[in-house]
């Protein structure tokens, strides 16, 4: 019995996977909530784009 789990110990302590495997999933959650960001952000400066054309271009059409 005991030969089985001092056979199991090196298989136990090699951590290496585990690590690999958080990495790329933080890597992936960040890679998310960054295109995520980035399309919220564009939308808005695209809005906000629209609203000063219209404003010129009201402003041209009518120089009152």
């Amino acid at each position: 019995m005991k030969m089985k789990i001092s056979a199991q110990l090196p298989l136990l302590s090699n951590q290496k996977g585990q690590s690999l495997t958080e990495y790329l999933i933080l890597l992936v959650l960040i890679s998310v909530v960054s295109i995520a960001g980035v399309q919220s952000l564009g939308k808005a400066i695209h809005g906000k784009l629209k609203d000063a054309k219209e404003k010129i271009n009201s402003i041209s059409v009518n120089p009152d």
